[in-house]
């Protein structure tokens, strides 16, 4: 098999190869088996602790040998060492099968009936290790904070931690039994960090398909195509807590905005459907009563020709008229319903024209650049204003910086609008994966970025600005196959409490460009 694994990634790799030529599954029992028989080390097994103390607390102690023995016994249950309590079983049952001393006088080295605590061997000393409780709680404390993401759907990865919080936050500690603590939990937590990142990426790539498609309920609504392609954008890791809060938030409104929209256009199609409804069946009405009084007509007519004198001629011709004042009511009364039908048809189509202008205007409300995907003035102002008062209530500061690409007119010029369009997108990229998950970044205007660094002071700030212009100088922009140097310079303030916030942005604009007279490519603080 080669040279004995001697690093844990090298004894990980055996175990791995091990599963595999026995065709076992690499479960983490199956893997945590394997990787302790290539290591040569016995795995930890659950500690019964409530039960061993139980049987200590029961252990007789008439004798300076029982309470020796029982004092030792309850020191390696708090120590959770089974090292310890194999050794003392051994001692035990080997010292009560050997023939008493001949002499009944106790040796000079005995521990008194009365003494408090026997004095431990010198293998006790060498193993029991205090660990500072600098470390050790830090340590427990860290444990204690993770557990419920990495072992919200793992009991026996959450039992293994709090064992293992429970054993730092001891006194003292048995170096055996905390290494093969730690080791144990460290491989069962390799497992449910994997399993949290899967589910992380399965959810982010529903949602994904989600917004992807959801835009074929309204094939014919470019304003909600638009946001679905902003919430696209910002669903993209890295992910924070306040990225999520935006994005919450601005799905929410898109729903509103849309249900709200959508149940004016229905009432005016609705509208709409009994006006013509209403159009077709007075027309009907009157094609019927058209061919009604064309009828009577006729009848007059024929009337009139059998008639033989002026006498028979007069009913007739009174029936007549009788008739077209009849017909020409009728006529009018058409008119104004259909008079009143267009006018409605007016209001309708109105109706319809002002929810287009408003699902126009509510394009406006969009907190994302379309083009970048990071967030546009009006996200920028949500942003800050999130954080200023956030600022308040903690007591800590928020800073910004200014970038303006240093060039880009000639970027522009040189490779075209639809190559600049592009090297602002990958400026956008790159500073999203540059920028520390609690920063935001937008598009201020043109070629102008602004990132809201909140709890940092303004050297800080800068030093996070000039990582980023470390990663976008490493990071080329490709343009087709030619890379292209993108460069920025910035301006960095710190957000003065109870200032309006154009005050800080001219102040960091003219500490931009005193960056940009200095030779470009720079950070300077205001």
């Amino acid at each position: 098999m080669g040279s004995p694994a001697s690093t844990p990634q090298e004894i990980a790799r055996e175990a791995v190869r091990l599963l595999a030529a026995r065709r076992l599954p690499p479960t983490p029992d199956n893997f945590q088996a394997a990787y302790h028989e290539v290591a040569g080390t016995r795995p930890l097994q659950p500690f019964p602790l409530a039960q061993l103390r139980q049987i200590g607390q029961a252990l007789p102690e008439r004798t300076p040998a029982q309470l020796r023995f029982k004092t030792l016994f309850n020191r390696a249950v708090t120590r959770h060492s089974w090292d310890d309590l194999e050794k003392l079983l051994v001692q035990h049952l080997g010292a009560a099968s050997s023939p008493p001393p001949p002499s009944a006088t106790p040796p000079a080295t005995a521990q008194p009936p009365d003494s408090a605590e026997p004095a431990p061997h010198a293998d006790e000393k060498a193993a029991s290790i205090p660990i500072s409780p600098d470390i050790a709680e830090p340590a427990a404390r860290v444990i204690d904070l993770t557990l419920p993401l990495v072992a919200a759907d793992d009991a026996r990865l959450r039992e293994m931690g709090e064992e293992l919080v429970r054993y730092l936050r001891l006194e003292q500690h048995h170096a055996p039994t905390l290494r093969r603590m730690l080791a144990d939990y460290a491989f069962r937590l390799s497992f449910g960090v994997d399993e949290q990142l899967g589910v992380r990426e399965a959810l982010l790539g529903l949602l994904r398909q989600v917004l992807e498609h959801i835009d074929a309920i309204s094939p014919d609504n470019p304003w909600l195509r638009q946001q679905l392609q902003a919430l696209v954008q910002a669903a993209q890791p890295p992910l924070s807590q306040r990225r999520l809060e935006d994005l919450q938030a601005r799905l929410k409104d898109v729903i509103v905005k849309q249900a709200e929209a959508r149940e004016q256009t229905v009432r005016a199609q609705e509208l709409m459907r009994q006006t013509l409804a209403t159009f077709l069946e007075r027309l009907a009405q009157t094609a019927v009563s058209t061919g009604q009084y064309q009828a009577k007509f006729e009848a007059c007519a024929q009337a009139l020709e059998r008639a033989q004198s002026l006498a028979d001629m007069a009913p007739v011709v009174q029936d007549a008229i009788q008739t077209a004042r009849a017909f020409a009511t009728d006529t009018q009364r058409v008119v104004a319903e259909l008079t009143e039908l267009r006018d409605r048809a007016d209001r309708a189509e109105a109706e319809v024209q002002r929810l287009r202008r408003e699902l126009d205007q509510m394009a406006e409300l969009v907190t994302h650049d379309l083009l970048t995907g990071v967030l546009n003035r009006k996200g920028l102002e949500n942003a800050i204003d999130r954080e200023t008062h956030r600022a308040e209530r903690t007591g800590t500061r928020v800073c910004i910086a200014l970038l303006d690409v240093d060039d880009f007119k000639r970027l522009n010029d040189t490779l075209g609008h639809l190559a600049g369009d592009a090297a602002l997108k990958h400026l956008a990229d790159v500073a999203r994966r540059s920028l520390r998950p609690q920063d935001t970044v937008g598009r201020y205007g043109g070629e102008e970025f602004i990132i809201v660094l909140p709890d940092t002071t303004p050297d800080e700030a800068a030093a996070v600005v000039q990582r980023l212009q470390r990663d976008l100088s490493a990071h080329l922009f490709l343009h087709g196959e030619q890379p292209v140097l993108i460069t920025f310079s910035a301006g960095v303030t710190e957000l003065r409490p109870g200032e309006p916030v154009a005050n800080a942005i001219a102040r960091a604009d003219q500490a931009m460009y005193r960056a940009k007279r200095a030779g470009k490519n720079r950070v300077m603080q205001a």
